[in-house]
């Protein structure tokens, strides 16, 4: 038998030839050879297992440390974006290795803090929109409060311009009507003033006359200037076009302003209103406007603020001349809305140039009626139409009523809207012209009842919103709850009669 390699080399060395003759001798070496053979094998098993674990472990060794390299990295990173968002709000932690648990302890404190300021932000946005709802109902009321007796004055002027005046009193119900437009306007604006600031204002696109307009504009304001014994002077280019296409009453709401304030602020001498052609196009005409008063002037410092909302020159200039401070702001927003801007050039004690450059979209139409014949209101009868007056202002109703008779039509008055609704169920009207705010049942509530009466008549009578308020949604509430359309009070009589026409059965 061949033993292991060292046994043998010292079985030959050592042991006589005859002991490997005796079985015992040859078993024992046997055992031995065996052991040396199986020490061997776990030997190389051993250094096998080693050299696996000494790679094994330099690998996750290895691996450890780029992990810890992309740990201080990130954690680097981590401040410095923290850093960026609030500066100085992290401590500086050095090379902690802690740093990891502060970063995470510092930003679940701004979580909370973040949650907390979540909480106060929603109970700061719930107030606000309380209060824009507020606001909201207020201006409303406002609104229908000032423009009611607004109806009034100019409904009631319309119809003295019906009774054949005199010439000149004829002159004097034009600039009335002409005056108590532009102060509606001016009432528009401040009631929603949020609407200009937000530049939701509608423009009106219409042919007018512009020199009619600027010559209407300094009659209107020629008396304020006279009893000042101030001079009211008019330059207009013969080279302006006749007619253009625009918003007559936003512009003479901005010249009104202009004009007016020159007026306010000039103790003596002239004020003087310019308008001149500087280009005219294929699709719009470019007008200079100017207006140059020889008043108080303004300092340098304060031309900037003068545009600003409820603010003037000096702190005297309230008590000393009076108004809300709007009238620039107002008139620096709707020219911006126009694409325009407001300039103004001034010297203290010597007066004061307010000028803008604003493009008009010229007009199809070479000649239209002059706004003194458009005062006529139409009299082609209606008879035969029935109406529905539901309003519980007395002025209104009178007023109202004076229309009605000159067009022949027969009309009911409801003083609120269970009486209307009452009315609508008993008599067979053609249409019926409503008022949003009522007592008892308001508009919006006397609609929704109208609408829902069984008898398909009452599904398609024709109901036109009347109402003072200038809100912005009054009219997209009075279509959701079934109205047909709407005029705004002080409603313009024309108007009012075409809509009568066209919704009643008399065509």
């Amino acid at each position: 038998m061949a033993y292991h390699t060292i046994l043998n080399k010292q079985v030959n060395k050592l042991l006589p030839a005859h002991y490997l003759e005796d079985e015992t001798i040859r078993f024992f070496l046997e055992n031995i050879s065996n052991s040396y053979q199986t020490f061997e094998r776990a030997n190389k098993i051993a250094e096998h297992a080693f050299t696996i674990s000494e790679r094994e472990y330099q690998e996750i060794n290895n691996h450890l440390f780029k992990e810890n390299e992309i740990k201080q990295q990130s954690i680097s990173e981590i401040k410095k974006a923290i850093n960026l968002l609030s500066p100085n709000s992290l401590p500086d932690l050095g090379d902690s290795t802690d740093d990891l648990i502060h970063i995470i302890s510092f930003l679940q404190e701004q979580i909370n803090n973040a949650k907390e300021l979540e909480k106060e932000l929603i109970l700061s946005r719930d107030i606000a929109e309380k209060a824009a709802l507020t606001k909201s109902q207020f201006l409303s009321t406002m609104s229908h409060e000032i423009r009611t007796p607004m109806n009034a004055v100019i409904g009631f002027t319309h119809l003295l311009i019906q009774l054949n005046p005199r010439p000149e009193q004829f002159e004097y119900l034009r600039l009335l009507k002409f005056s108590a437009e532009n102060l509606l306007v001016l009432i528009n604006d401040i009631l929603d003033f949020s609407k200009i600031e937000a530049g939701k204002v509608e423009f009106e696109e219409a042919d007018f006359l512009i020199k009619e307009l600027v010559s209407n504009i300094r009659l209107a304001l020629l008396q304020k200037a006279n009893e000042k014994d101030v001079r009211l002077k008019l330059l207009v280019d013969h080279d302006l076009p006749d007619v253009l296409k625009g918003d007559p009453v936003r512009l003479g709401q901005i010249l009104t302003n202009l004009i007016s304030n020159a007026v306010k602020f000039t103790n003596k001498g002239s004020v003087t209103i310019v308008a001149s052609l500087n280009q005219k196009l294929e699709d719009y005409t470019l007008i200079d406007f100017e207006i140059i008063d020889s008043g108080i002037g303004i300092a340098p410092d304060k031309i900037d603020s003068i545009f600003e909302s409820f603010t003037q020159a000096g702190a005297d200039t309230t008590r000393k001349f009076g108004g809300t401070g709007l009238g620039l702001t107002i008139t620096k927003k709707l020219l911006e809305l126009m694409g325009s801007e407001i300039k103004v050039k001034s010297e203290l004690g010597k007066g004061s140039t307010f000028y803008f450059s604003i493009k008009i979209k010229n007009s199809e139409t070479q000649s239209i009626n002059s706004t003194n014949n458009q005062l006529r209101i139409e009299e082609k009868s209606l008879k035969g139409v029935k109406i529905l007056i539901a309003e519980d202002n007395q002025i209104n109703v009178i007023l109202a009523k004076q229309y009605m008779l000159l067009w022949d039509i027969d009309c009911d008055v409801a003083e609120n809207g269970k009486i209307a609704l009452t009315l609508v169920q008993t008599n067979d009207y053609d249409m019926v012209l409503m008022d949003l705010q009522m007592p008892e049942m308001d508009g919006y509530e006397t609609t929704k009842a109208i609408r829902k009466l069984p008898q398909e008549k009452f599904k398609n009578l024709p109901i036109i919103a009347l109402t003072a308020s200038a809100m912005l949604d009054i009219k997209d509430q009075a279509f959701v709850v079934g109205m047909n359309d709407y005029i705004s009070k002080p409603f313009n009589p024309n108007e009012l009669y075409r809509k009568i026409a066209s919704y009643s059965k008399i065509k």
